[in-house]
């Protein structure tokens, strides 16, 4: 089920997760992701990768979905204001990042992103769905939001306007 507030309280952590400010900001968001050229594992100048994490293998609290973004923490600010708002630090070369099962998971069971495994790894990479990814998680998008959220048509170019984003 889409929501717009993804954020769980950790018994151990807190409060953590991806709360978005409106259904636009979050079509945008949606329509970012959804962009396979966006994707640092797929083009050298994406700056993002989907990510879980299998931490419970080492000993941590448990599985961890993430964002991982690799750009300029201005871009965030004025393009993403929610996901800023959420971010934690990164590590190495990742700028920060944005954990959130609750929303990885609406990603593969709402919209059909594909999570791919790799032998001997703990990590799993989520990726776009690989057949017609803008108008398959569009058409999901728009059935699933409630009808009271506001004026369709701006939701839709929210995520046109994300997907395009460069």
């Amino acid at each position: 089920m889409i929501k717009l507030d993804y954020q769980t309280n950790n018994p151990r952590w807190g409060w953590s997760g991806i709360k978005y400010s409106s259904w636009e900001k979050y079509a945008f968001c949606l329509g970012y992701l959804t962009n396979i050229q966006h994707y640092r594992n797929n083009s050298d100048s994406g700056l993002i990768d989907l990510h879980v994490e299998g931490n419970h293998i080492q000993g941590a609290w448990g599985k961890e979905g993430r964002i991982h973004y690799y750009g300029d923490l201005k871009f965030l600010k004025n393009n993403f204001p929610d996901w800023d708002a959420n971010r934690s630090a990164g590590n190495a070369s990742v700028t920060c990042r944005m954990n959130s099962n609750d929303y990885m998971y609406s990603l593969v069971t709402d919209y059909g992103f594909e999570i791919v495994s790799y032998n001997d790894m703990t990590t799993c990479d989520i990726f776009p769905p690989s057949h017609n990814a803008y108008n398959t998680v569009l058409n999901r998008m728009l059935a699933e939001i409630p009808r009271n959220a506001g004026d369709m048509d701006r939701i839709a170019n929210a995520f046109a306007k994300g997907w395009g984003l460069k």
